[in-house]
């Protein structure tokens, strides 16, 4: 392949990138921020529940990946993918999963905030606008789960701006 194709095709999807941003329309920066909460309950089923808050109004499409819940012979996830309208300073909730964890393990679960697609049934990803990682080691003998996931992580950046009347 020559250099001349290859910058072709990066000049191609640079494009498209711009064309679903410029599709979304103007852009406005908003923080925001993600933490999990984690329950352990009877017969150690872990359950994790993603929480979302922005300080304005952002449509996103989120998209949940990582390894999930894993310990020794078995791995549980759940990844999914979504359109998800935030309102200001109000705390939301997206994404939730449990499943049977027997430590020792580890909880590795990474999400996406992406600009909504115009199609969301195009197998292209729209263009990445924030990722938050949340993982944590699961010792041996551990009951009661420390507060590691629900420590907020927050991001500034730029999102399209929502279309509402």
């Amino acid at each position: 392949m020559t250099t001349l194709f290859r910058a072709a095709l990066l000049f191609r999807g640079g494009l498209a990138a711009l064309a679903v941003l410029a599709a979304a329309g103007p852009v406005h920066a908003a923080q925001v921020c993600a933490w999990m909460t984690e329950k352990v309950g009877d017969a150690d089923l872990h359950e994790v529940t993603l929480w979302l808050e922005s300080d304005s109004d952002v449509d996103l499409y989120y998209m949940i990946k990582g390894e999930g819940l894993k310990s020794e012979g078995s791995r549980s996830h759940s990844p999914g993918s979504g359109t998800y309208s935030l309102r200001a300073k109000k705390p939301e909730k997206p994404w939730g999963f449990g499943a049977t964890l027997s430590p020792p393990g580890e909880i590795d679960i990474i999400a996406e905030l992406h600009a909504t697609p115009a199609d969301i049934f195009a197998d292209d990803e729209p263009p990445l606008i924030a990722s938050f990682t949340f993982h944590r080691a699961l010792p041996e003998g551990e009951k009661i789960p420390p507060a590691t996931l629900a420590e907020r992580q927050c991001v500034t950046a730029d999102f399209p701006r929502p279309r509402r009347p």
